[in-house]
């Protein structure tokens, strides 16, 4: 059977566009009913990623969230939790700033702080079978997810499947991105996070999104959509296909087909509402992985893993715009020293340490960390040479080899 994806055009945030936009999105689920029934506790999972304003588009909007838990309410939900564990700031700060804490307070709808953990196991899972998340999810009866629709220095895109990243509370997350440096693995344990969160529905804020380098300090860029499933493979599908970027060369969507978990295609998937080709942005500004043609380079894994080192963009602080809050510092998982410090000499970053995980760029509240590129990358241009030229020169390497 294939999975449904509502995809309904929604051309801003106007508090009536976004509810009649949410209702139409529901319908072939059978309305929020279908998903809520009276007496749940529900649980809803906002991308709080940074203590910035709505219109910057880092984080859920606010009317996105008001207009969920709005049809939740009616559906006769007992209690309301709305939550994330931020990076970056904390859950409260985070929630003021981007306006949802306001919306709360107006709907009804208590904060979640995700601060006390519990485990969860589930020996399916590939990597984390025994997870540590917010003890909130053992609180309630549904949890759904509402996710910003960016791009992703690190993961070219995030969306549904990487929102549940942030049922680890704070800078726990970073420490993940020091022990699985690998973007396959860091992508099977987030796929092991979903099936274990079991997250009912994806309401996906693809109204305004953001492209270049996200998922903080890129652009906002109009799509005008809303983006709603209980696959969140599928919504993710749809999700890229909005902006351009191949689902296949999404890592969370080659791990949830490696898992076998959820649609990974747009042939397994049933749009519901406006067309796709209608609502494409055509020029969205994509992040470039150069890491990812890699794979056609017929290479033992060792060097493979010493060429993406070489080959992947290396952060750099801009000084006129550090204000030394040492929040790049502070979430860096590098231990015992940081591998980046705007109080060290000579740039501030240790390249020989530094993991290319990017939670530094991530974490800085004023775009002050920049991505350059490296100097395989500058003279060889692997990039821009795509899968053909790969092959080409995975070819070379064959006959010198």
């Amino acid at each position: 059977m294939s999975s449904l994806v509502s995809l309904i055009p929604v051309s801003d945030y106007a508090s009536e566009a976004v509810l009649d936009g949410l209702r139409q999105a529901m319908a072939p689920f059978g309305g929020m009913q279908g998903i809520v029934h009276p007496g749940d506790r529900v649980l809803l999972k906002v991308n709080l990623l940074a203590p910035a304003r709505p219109e910057e588009a880092v984080t859920t909007h606010p009317e996105v969230v008001r207009a969920v838990i709005r049809l939740v309410r009616e559906a006769g939900a007992s209690r309301i939790l709305v939550g994330d564990g931020p990076g970056v700031g904390s859950t409260a700060e985070n929630m003021r700033a981007c306006g949802i804490q306001a919306i709360c307070d107006e709907e009804g709808a208590e904060t979640a702080v995700f601060q006390e953990t519990s485990i969860y196991e589930n020996q399916e899972n590939a990597i984390g079978k025994h997870l540590e998340l917010t003890s909130h999810l053992k609180e309630v009866d549904v949890a759904i997810t509402l996710p910003k629709l960016k791009t992703h220095v690190q993961m070219g895109y995030s969306g549904a499947l990487k929102n549940q990243y942030g049922l680890i509370p704070g800078t726990q997350k970073a420490q993940y991105h020091f022990r699985l440096q690998d973007r396959d693995l860091l992508s099977d344990l987030m796929i092991d996070i979903n099936r274990t969160a079991r997250m009912k529905l994806a309401v996906m804020d693809a109204i305004v999104g953001m492209e270049g380098p996200g998922p903080h300090g890129g652009k906002p860029r109009k799509i005008g959509a809303l983006v709603v499933g209980t696959d969140l493979a599928a919504v993710d599908v749809v999700g890229c296909s909005l902006i351009g970027f191949d689902p296949a060369k999404y890592p969370l969507l080659r791990a949830a087909k490696r898992e076998n978990y959820g649609a990974v295609s747009l042939e397994e998937i049933q749009i519901a509402g406006g067309a796709l080709e209608s609502l494409k942005v055509p020029d969205y500004e994509l992040v470039k992985a150069p890491a990812n043609i890699l794979r056609l380079l017929p290479l033992p894994n060792w060097a493979l893993r010493w060429l993406r080192g070489q080959l992947a963009p290396t952060p750099w602080i801009d000084k006129k715009k550090c204000v030394r809050c040492l929040k790049c510092h502070r979430g860096c998982p590098v231990r015992p020293e940081a591998a980046i410090d705007p109080r060290r000499e000579g740039g501030g970053v240790n390249h020989r340490t530094c993991i290319r995980c990017y939670c530094c760029h991530e974490f800085c509240p004023v775009d002050a960390i920049e991505l350059r590129k490296s100097w395989l990358e500058r003279v060889f241009h692997l990039t821009a040479i795509g899968s053909f030229g790969c092959r080409m020169l995975g070819k070379i390497v064959s006959i010198w080899k």
